[in-house]
């Protein structure tokens, strides 16, 4: 097994939010002890419904937020404790890609000035070694050498992606967190992205942090999967074991809504009742009870614990009993 290049342990972030003119203050827990870790060269994918904190633990990742609580651990860093230099280097070695490349890139600057600009403040380079050095990472994305002088609205969202990805790796990270990069595109011009992340992570050794709510594209790029359900991880397994056996209720439902290319196959597919329960008032014991279609009392009082082995471990008090059944 490598070293880990990041790891996260029980890392919570909670929000305090006004509620009203006489209400008290709320408190939201967007996360809720999530940890794992991840090795270079490897990407683990992060799945859930929306406002289950995907985005959230993206933000804690990439030092754009602190944590209210937990640790975070980059290159062997821990990052609480490092001092400014360090933590100058552990922002350049985690980079992050948005959903929406048009929001994250500045209208009024050329393509090669926006590349160019981590460059200019991170580093020593010349002009001349950072003109190069975009040249260079334009044409690794596939970019032609004539969109340096053109602006963001003159792409297509493949191509503003593409831009979102070069800047991102101008630094040469190590960690790259991709955060719905391309629940926006074309499907046609997603398996071209999603390619080209492909090759990059084998060209620069990157681990992934791949956010996404899409299954059918985790199953093509991801290693490991990390499913969370109202800020806490519900399931933790490799990628192969996961879409084999997924073991959780609400795995089991997300897997059951991914669209299969085999129209005989025959599947069963499980509606979850309810909606998602409000963060300000998140239920009791497991948050995943009142949808659950195997709840028992005890899921009702008490928060289960990831348990399991290395390989695949659940959040599940029916899982356990049917294991402890089987055996």
């Amino acid at each position: 097994m490598q070293e880990p290049i990041l790891e996260a342990h029980d890392l919570r972030r909670e929000y305090t939010v006004k509620r009203g003119l006489f209400a008290a203050p709320g408190t939201v827990k967007a996360l809720n002890g999530v940890s794992f870790v991840l090795e270079a060269g490897k990407t683990l994918a992060v799945v859930g419904e929306s406002g289950c904190g995907k985005s959230t633990l993206a933000r804690l990742l990439t030092m754009i937020e602190p944590p209210t609580s937990g640790r975070l651990v980059l290159d062997g860093i821990d990052v609480a404790a490092a001092d400014a230099a360090q933590r100058r280097q552990l922002r350049r070695d985690i980079q992050i890609v948005f959903q929406n490349p048009y929001g994250s890139l500045n209208p009024r600057q050329t393509i090669g000035r926006a590349l160019e600009e981590p460059l200019r403040v991170n580093t020593q380079m010349t002009a001349a070694e950072r003109d190069a050095a975009v040249r260079e990472m334009m044409a690794k994305v596939g970019l032609r050498p004539e969109f340096h002088g053109r602006y963001p609205h003159m792409f297509s969202g493949g191509q503003r992606q593409r831009i979102a990805i070069a800047r991102a790796l101008m630094l040469r990270p190590k960690v790259l967190v991709l955060d719905e990069p391309v629940s926006a595109l074309d499907v046609s011009i997603r398996a071209q992205v999603l390619n080209l992340l492909v090759d990059l992570q084998r060209e620069f050794g990157l681990a992934y942090v791949f956010i996404s709510h899409d299954l059918s594209v985790v199953r093509h790029v991801a290693d490991d999967v990390l499913v969370m359900y109202l800020g806490r991880v519900v399931e933790l397994a490799s990628r192969d074991e996961l879409f084999a056996n997924p073991q959780h209720p609400y795995t089991r439902a997300l897997l059951s809504a991914t669209p299969v290319a085999d129209p005989d196959a025959k599947r069963e597919r499980i509606i979850l009742k309810g909606e998602l329960p409000s963060p300000f008032a998140p239920p009791s014991g497991c948050p995943f009870h009142p949808r659950c279609p195997l709840a028992m009392p005890v899921c009702r009082g008490e928060m289960p614990r990831l348990e399991g082995e290395a390989a695949h471990q659940t959040a599940c008090y029916a899982v356990e009993a049917a294991a402890a059944l089987a055996d």
